[in-house]
């Protein structure tokens, strides 16, 4: 089984947050902002330490709204999950039998268990206590008899594994641990093989003995010790040299490894953090291999919580982890910083967490947005006849689901199908705001193209607190100059400059902001190609009160050189060219100029962000758009 939905409230920063969670499911976020919160309440509830010794819970795990809330008279903490089938039938019949009691069937058919734990103060007993309990289709709980079944039958049917960022190989490489010792133990070794091995050891033990006789000699001063110890009857002392039998050497087993042929072979320990932490993780897919070979129970999936699996790697290992990840059978859930592997994520993947106003929130991509429009046989041959794949009949409502954004001319289509009907007009209004709603959702065209053209900042914008939307490389350099020297450093305030142009359209970026929650602006050149731009946020469902406080163009009909050259800074840019090699640059008319300047962006950029970053008065004459921006942002009016 895997979760479906999980809903914590009142979970150590946690308020309440409800979540969609995938096959593999991804969160990213600021530290201290809740990604380990989800993953402990998740651990806490499915890995049977509550309700055995202890509750798994403590008083510290209760949220508080401030610093004067008593954890006893707080909210109960509680967190909630769904289990539903992937499709009708697809559980066992012999785990939907041994779940009869529990198990509901939801609005499409499918089989589900919902499940609840809490954590309250019992007044009487002067103590914290969980209870469980199972719930129907609509939250409530079942009566006794429906949910009479023993817990522990329940969780037969869940393996929880779960694996810290803080990786030790000495306490995880250990018999006694639970991962690598569980692995020892599953070893089957034969009997007459077991007393072969046995009787070579004892032989070997005896030859090394004789090695040397002082060894003998410090046997019996140790025995002296069962004189005093054991008064009248004193025993005798022995060393021993090898494992004692086959368990005693199996316990002592240990990894070694080598990175290429002509290096040693070194115990793990021996290695560099970053080979330790992996050799960790693999260990981990090794036990839950070996539980699940070991598992009786048919239809039992795994559920791994992994924190921060890039732990101590390279950029280039970190990125190559996502593959091995998703690859894991069951359910994954995946809390990391590394934007590196965040690359490889697909968007839908990604849940953003974050703090604020004193409490997690976690934002995500919704797969559909629903409707209330009806799928009437004017919708279904629109659909069928031109293989539409925007919208979807709800089987449950029989209404519109909408899965992918939709432009103005599908729109338009759409409310034909209602063109005759009396309200024609509020349902054209109804769809044109479903598409301005729509313009989150992200098509499987725009995960190609973000995979093709952002794969070099896919990562890191999504830790970002804000976007920025520019077009090009050269714009990207004069924001950050601009940030340095006006005293509001992009990078430390958590602002990352998007260069949409080289690594996308507008339109993606803006829907990607809008999906996430993040703050964004979008500061364009004024000249003809700023009109596609913008059609392209307006096709994309974007309305112009939208774009009101998110879109700006510099003075029309300006580029970027253009708009220098109006703000001055003629000379300044022609001695920049003469610097780089250009010829003439001192001499040609200002039209040549122009044109020189324009097939050197980056260049000559580069040298005059640099002076801009050294100069606050220069600063103060670039474009206001940008520089307005920076102010703004640096008062935090926006």
């Amino acid at each position: 089984m895997r979760i479906s939905k999980l809903h914590i409230e009142n979970f150590r920063s946690i308020n309440a947050i409800d979540l969609e969670l995938d096959e593999t499911t991804v969160f990213i976020g600021a530290n201290n902002s809740g990604k380990s919160a989800i993953i402990e309440a998740v651990r806490i509830a499915l890995s049977r330490r509550w309700g055995q010794r202890g509750t798994g819970f403590t008083e510290n795990d209760v949220h508080l709204v401030d610093e004067n809330t008593d954890p006893r008279t707080a909210p109960p903490v509680k967190i909630s999950f769904e289990f539903i089938e992937p499709v009708v039938n697809s559980w066992p019949a012999d785990m939907v039998a041994d779940l009869e009691e529990i198990m509901i069937i939801n609005e499409v058919g499918l089989n589900k268990v919902a499940f609840s734990i809490t954590y309250t103060w019992n007044i009487d007993k002067e103590t914290f206590e969980p209870a469980w309990e199972f719930l129907n289709q609509n939250g409530v709980p079942l009566p006794p008899k429906r949910r009479s079944i023993n817990l522990s039958g329940f969780y037969d049917y869940i393996l929880f594994l779960w694996l810290g960022a803080l990786r030790d190989v000495d306490s995880e490489f250990n018999s006694r641990s639970r991962n690598w010792g569980g692995l020892l133990k599953s070893v089957k070794v034969p009997q007459d093989l077991e007393a072969s091995i046995k009787e070579t050891l004892d032989l070997l033990d005896a030859q090394l003995l004789e090695v040397d006789p002082k060894l003998t000699d410090i046997a019996k001063t140790i025995g002296l010790a069962t004189e005093i110890a054991m008064e009248d009857t004193p025993g005798a002392a022995k060393l021993r040299m090898l494992p004692l039998d086959v368990w005693d050497m199996l316990s002592r087993a240990g990894v070694i490894l080598r990175n290429e042929e002509i290096r040693p072979w070194l115990p793990l320990g021996h290695h560099g953090q970053g080979l330790q932490s992996l050799s960790v993780m693999f260990l981990f897919q090794a036990a839950a291999a070996q539980q699940l070979a070991e598992e009786l129970h048919e239809g039992t999936e795994p559920i791994f919580a992994i924190e921060e699996p890039e732990a101590h790697l390279h950029p280039q290992a970190a990125r190559t982890l996502w593959s091995r990840i998703s690859a894991l059978p069951g359910q994954k859930l995946v809390t990391t910083h590394s934007p590196y592997f965040v690359q490889n994520v697909p968007l839908h993947n990604l849940r953003i967490v974050r703090f604020k106003n004193g409490e997690t929130r976690v934002s995500a991509i919704p797969r559909l947005i629903p409707s209330r429009l009806p799928w009437t046989e004017k919708v279904n041959n629109l659909v069928a006849g031109r293989g539409i794949k925007e919208f979807v009949k709800n089987q449950t409502t029989e209404t519109i689901d909408i899965l992918c954004h939709f432009n103005k001319a599908l729109s338009d289509d759409l409310a034909a199908c209602w063109s005759t009907e009396a309200d024609a007009d509020a349902v054209k209004g109804e769809i044109e705001t479903l598409r301005r709603i729509g313009r989150v959702l992200i098509s499987k065209d725009d995960e190609n193209d973000l995979s093709f053209l952002g794969r070099r900042i896919r990562g890191e914008i999504f830790f970002a607190r804000r976007w920025i939307l520019v077009e090009g490389i050269s714009e990207y350099l004069l924001l950050n100059a601009l940030g340095q020297v006006l005293g509001y450093d992009l990078d430390q305030h958590g602002i990352a400059i998007i260069d949409f142009q080289n690594n996308g359209n507008a339109g993606i970026y803006a829907a990607l902001a809008e999906s996430f929650e993040i703050p964004w602006h979008m500061i364009t050149d004024g000249d003809a190609e700023s009109e596609q731009f913008k059609k392209q946020l307006l096709n994309r469902g974007f309305n112009d009160q939208d774009l009101a406080d998110h879109f700006s163009t510099l003075t029309l009909p300006n580029s970027l050189e253009d708009q220098l050259l109006a703000d001055g800074h003629e000379m300044l840019l022609r001695e920049i060219l003469r610097d780089i090699g250009v010829n003439q640059a001192m001499t040609c008319t200002i039209e040549e100029f122009s044109k020189k300047l324009k097939g050197k962006k980056t260049a000559y950029m580069s040298r005059l962000a640099h002076i801009i970053a050294k100069d606050t008065g220069l600063a103060a004459q670039m474009p206001v758009q940008f520089v307005s921006l920076i102010e703004d942002l640096k008062a935090k009016r926006i």
